[in-house]
Parts: C-alpha cells; sequence; structure tokens
C-alpha cells in the first residue's frame, strides 16, 4: 500500500510522511534503509527518525502541559545524548526500545504525583517509596530520572539504583557448562544460532555487541580460528570457529561485512530474534553472559578479561569483586609487559 502511494504520488517521498502512513514500525524500518541504501532518500538516522516521530506523537497525549515540558527535556538532554553516545556498542533500535519504556514508567510517576494533588517540589519520599514496586524496570527508570531532577533543582526525591542489577540473574555453573556442551556437540543447530549461544556461553559477550561482530574480525586462515572483540584476538573452540566460518562464508554477499546481516538492507540483526533463537534452545542470554563474566574473572585478572573482550577495566574489575576475586598481589598490568 505504500509503496502503491509513493509510486502514483499520493504519498510524499519523506521519512516523515512514510512513518505517519505505515502501521507496522518493522515495515518502516525495512522501508526507510532500503530507500536510503538505493539513494532515493537523503541519508538519515531511521530508528532516531522514528523515534523522534513517536515521541511527538506520544507527548501529545500527555494531559498537562508541565508534565510534558519536563518528560521532553529529560528525552532531549539525559535519554538521547547516552543513547546516541552508545549507539557503536549497541543496536539503536533496542536503545530506542529501552528510552520508550523509561519516559511511560516516568510520565507514570509524573501522573501518580498529580493523583495525590502534590507537586515534584512537595511530593514527600514516603509516598515515592510507597509508589515504587518490586518491578526493577521502574526502579532502573525512575533512578536515572530522579537523579536528573535534584541536579536541575526541580525536585529533592530518590530512587537508589538497584544494589546490583545482576542480582539473581545467574546460572549456576554446572549449568552453563551443560547448556555449553549443548551447543557445542548439537550436530543439527544452525551455525548462527551455535556461535551466539557460544560467544554468550564461553565469553559472556553481549548479544547487542554479538550483532555487530564484522567479517573484518574474524581471522579464518589459520586453526584455530581467532575473533577479536577487545584489543587482543580470541583463539576459539573449532567447533565455535567452524561455525563462524560457516558465517562468514554465508555473508560474503553483504558488502557492510556483517556476520550476522538483518533483514534491514545494510543494517546487522537485532539481538531480539538471536535472543529467541537461544531461547528456544533453552538458554537465557542475559544470566548465562552473568555467569561467564563472573567465572572469568575469577579465573584471570580483570585487565585480561578487558583486553580480550573490550569492556572497560573498570566494568571488568567490578564483575572481579561480585565474583570476589583477589588480584591485589597481581605484579603488573599487562601494559607493562613486553
Amino acid at each position: 500500500m505504500v509503496l502503491r502511494e509513493l509510486a502514483d504520488g499520493t504519498l510524499p517521498l519523506t521519512a516523515e510522511a512514510i512513518i505517519t502512513r505505515a502501521r507496522s514500525g518493522q515495515s518502516v524500518a525495512f522501508l526507510l534503509s532500503l530507500l536510503v541504501r538505493s539513494g532515493v532518500l537523503p541519508e538519515l538516522d531511521v530508528e532516531g527518525t522514528r523515534f523522534d516521530h513517536w515521541l511527538n506523537d506520544w507527548l501529545g497525549g500527555i494531559d498537562h502541559p508541565e508534565d510534558r515540558l519536563i518528560l521532553r527535556r529529560y528525552c532531549t538532554w539525559e535519554l538521547l545524548r547516552s543513547t546516541r553516545t552508545l549507539r557503536s556498542a549497541s543496536s539503536p533500535a533496542s536503545g530506542f526500545q529501552r528510552q520508550r519504556a523509561a519516559l511511560k514508567y516516568c510520565a507514570a510517576f509524573l501522573g501518580e504525583i498529580r493523583a495525590q494533588q502534590e507537586t515534584l517540589a512537595t511530593f514527600p519520599q514516603r509516598l515515592l517509596d510507597a509508589y515504587l514496586t518490586d518491578s526493577p524496570s521502574q526502579r532502573d527508570a525512575l533512578a536515572p530520572f530522579t537523579r536528573w531532577l535534584r541536579k536541575h533543582r526541580l525536585s529533592t526525591l530518590r530512587v537508589e539504583f538497584r544494589a546490583h542489577r545482576l542480582e539473581g540473574r545467574d546460572y549456576a555453573s554446572d549449568h552453563r557448562w551443560q547448556m555449553a556442551r549443548r551447543f557445542l556437540s548439537d550436530a543439527d543447530m544452525d551455525p548462527k544460532t551455535r556461535a551466539a549461544g557460544l560467544l554468550v556461553l564461553l565469553y559472556g559477550i553481549q548479544l547487542t555487541r554479538i550483532v555487530t561482530i564484522t567479517r573484518a574480525q574474524v581471522d579464518t586462515s589459520s586453526r584455530p580460528v581467532t575473533l577479536t572483540v577487545g584489543a587482543e584476538p580470541i583463539e576459539v573452540p573449532a567447533i565455535l570457529g567452524d561455525a563462524i566460518v560457516e558465517l562468514v562464508d554465508a555473508t560474503k554477499g553483504h558488502p557492510e561485512g556483517w556476520l550476522f546481516p538483518g533483514r534491514n538492507p545494510g543494517r546487522h540483526l537485532t539481538p531480539g530474534p538471536l535472543s529467541r533463537r537461544l531461547r528456544a534452545e533453552g538458554l537465557l542470554a542475559g544470566s548465562a553472559r552473568t555467569t561467564a563474566l563472573i567465572e572469568l574473572t575469577r579465573q584471570l585478572h580483570p585487565r585480561i578479561v578487558s583486553d580480550l573482550l573490550g569492556i572497560t577495566t573498570a566494568s571488568a574489575a567490578s564483575w572481579s569483586r561480585l565474583a570476589g576475586g583477589e588480584w591485589s598481589d597481581y605484579p603488573a598490568l599487562r601494559s607493562t609487559h613486553p
């Protein structure tokens, strides 16, 4: 329908018109990506444009103008800045989806304040504490929002971050290795599923990073196959290496070089479909990743983990503390080694 209207001129050839007319978000993303890649539309941030359209439409449904202003300011100067800063390391679509959910929690909180006939300046902390549910997502949304409100002297309310956002998510170690053996031994498993699962189970790599791996990060010229996601290449087990080689061969027709190409032209796969593939095999990627990183930082110095996995040394040190590791007697950072 949209393509027909574009062809006969009844629908303007603009991103805004296409987003407004199309009913499916996936259809919008695919069509805009295709038009940009083919040069019909100028280069544009597809996911950012979709989000901006959603934001304007959603804010129009917020009853009180002061709440609309606060939510727009918070979104523009806090949420979107952090999302766009981290885009190279994660899926843009997933990032904007998280921001939509966070804004809805913030709007519900502002609505609760008005329902109690209070303001941000007068709403008591005890009522906020009573309002909080057991939802981790609600707390994750309201903790940075209340911090932003305090920073701009709009409120003194406070929601504390969870003591550790990974609490309760880890697998037992033996379950992790049981899953790893299954992904290593199932001869009928699709190479995309096998590769993603083993990268999570063995190295604790996030799905948002796995989907952005390119063929240039893989060296298949020797054995074992190596994969570089940090400063140092990782020699992967033979079965994982074979799965990666299959993906390299299967994606040679994709000029962008993604190891996990997506449905939209020129884009990599998003984490959602990959997560569903793993769930179908009984693997919960977030929990498995937690256990993998805890065990890796228990066995290796955080600097080594940082170099191999491409995470910051501070993050690796945090994982090490969570694992109960003690590396204070490590003689020197690897940067001093020959």
